[in-house]
This record gives C-alpha cells, structure tokens and sequence, in this order.
C-alpha cells in the first residue's frame, strides 16, 4: 500500500493522488480500487472522487469513476502547446543564431503569457528567461502580438486583470496600450523598451494557427543598448517572417503580412 504525501494542501494531495491512480493505464476504477492504491481511506476516497465529478475532473459510470472532460481538454491544451514548441523551435534556433539575442515562443495562459520555449543568446549579457516562467499580459512586446487580433472588449479584460494580479490593482495606462495595441495590427509586430524590465528590449509577431487564430508569439530579447528602436525596426521583419514560417507550419493559409 501506498502512502500519501500530506503538505499544507492535504485537501490538493489527495486529489492528486487519486488522478494518479489512473496512471497505470486503467480509465474507468472503482472508489475501492483508488483507496487501495492510494492508501487513502474508502470514505474520503468516495467523497473526493463525488467532488471531482463537480468539477469535470471525474465522470461517473456505474458505480465507477473515469476521467473527466475538464482532464481531456487541459491534456490537449498541453499536447497543442508541446506540438507549438516542436514546431517553433527549429525557427527559435535560426532566429537567434541570425541575431545573436534570445529567441522565445509565448503563448497566453489566462491574464499571464507564458514563455514555453527559449533559445538563448550565446552573449554573456542577455535577459534570464526560463521556460515556464510568467509574464504580464498589460506591458511588454509579447503581450501586445498575443492580445492585438483579439476583440477589444475582450483585450481590456484580459490586460485589466493581468494589471490587477501582477500590480495589485488596474492601475495602468489603457488608452496608451489600447493605441499600442492598434498600432500593433496595422503593422504586424510589437516592440518594448523597459516595459516588463529595466534595460531590456523586444520585439515579437502573432503566430496564427490553421483558423486564423493567435495562439503565440516569437519574441526576439536583448538589452536596450542592442536593440534600440533603430535596431528593432530593422530586425521586425525578420521577426515577422519567423513567425509566419511557425505560422505556416501550424497550418495557418495565410501569410500574417497580409
């Protein structure tokens, strides 16, 4: 039997040791199987497993318990954003070897974006990105190229909330970013200067998929003193061409130029 790492989210532990259970290729178990597994107790195994079906992360069938639908969609939102890395990341490595600055893939995850691939740049001085980490969806390059082709009702939103959870309050220049934003679909890409951090510089392009959707970025990084505003109107284009060649792989018919 089992035992169960209990952390000061017992409740969360729990929950993640009867999704574990399904791991060893079964898809439909009995509450009784689970305990056994587990090493949880019969009772609160039930009452969990009763909880998670609430919450799509369990169906009931019979007097069984399978995966739910809310498992199926987060596990294809992972396999597309695995699929999206593999497909950039042979372009991420071109771009960064051609401009000698970190080339990253983001994509929105709610009021954040997150970077899930980064090539660095081979120079000692470059920003620290890792994949994984967060960003703010209200200020920075990326956050423009993700948010510019969305309704603006919808884009207010989103950066509202991004200000809320990373400021503490939604206290930022919206006419300022909404003009951004404008500027941003007119001409295909977005640039920062010291937006999200001081002395660092980027430049990024929508990654459109096979309905014509942004789903992410390809950001180009570096300190301000590499890519000034000169710097990153001549490297735009080649930005935007990356984007649209990860664009072009993911099915999307059309060029993002356009």
């Amino acid at each position: 039997m089992e035992s169960v790492h209990v952390s000061s989210v017992a409740v969360l532990d729990k929950v993640m040791a009867i999704l574990d259970a399904y791991e060893r290729g079964a898809t439909v178990l009995e509450p009784r199987t689970v305990a056994e597994r587990t090493g949880l107790t019969l009772p609160t195994v039930y009452r969990l497993m009763q909880a998670m079906t609430e919450h799509s992360l369990l169906e009931k069938d019979g007097t069984r318990f399978r995966p739910g639908t809310r498992l199926l969609r987060l596990g294809g939102l992972g396999a597309a954003a695995f699929d999206l890395r593999r497909t950039a990341l042979p372009h991420l490595n071109r771009l960064s070897a051609e401009t000698a600055e970190n080339a990253e893939l983001h994509v929105r995850r709610g009021h954040a974006r997150v970077a899930v691939e980064v090539v660095l740049s081979p120079q000692n001085l470059r920003p620290f990105v890792e994949a994984g980490m967060p960003f703010p969806l209200h200020v920075g390059a990326s956050a423009k190229a993700l948010l510019a082709w969305l309704p603006p009702d919808e884009a207010e939103a989103i950066a509202d909330a991004s200000a809320r959870h990373f400021l503490g309050s939604s206290a930022f220049d919206q006419k300022t970013f909404h003009a951004a934003l404008r500027r941003t679909r007119n001409r295909g890409w977005a640039d920062s200067d010291g937006e999200r951090w001081a002395g660092v510089a980027a430049v990024a392009a929508p990654v459109f998929d096979v309905r014509g959707e942004v789903v992410a970025a390809v950001v180009l990084s570096g300190p301000s003193t590499r890519l000034p505003a000169k710097r990153r109107r001549e490297l735009a284009p080649l930005v935007r061409t990356t984007a649209a060649s990860v664009s072009k792989d993911t099915g999307y018919l059309e060029s993002p130029a356009q």
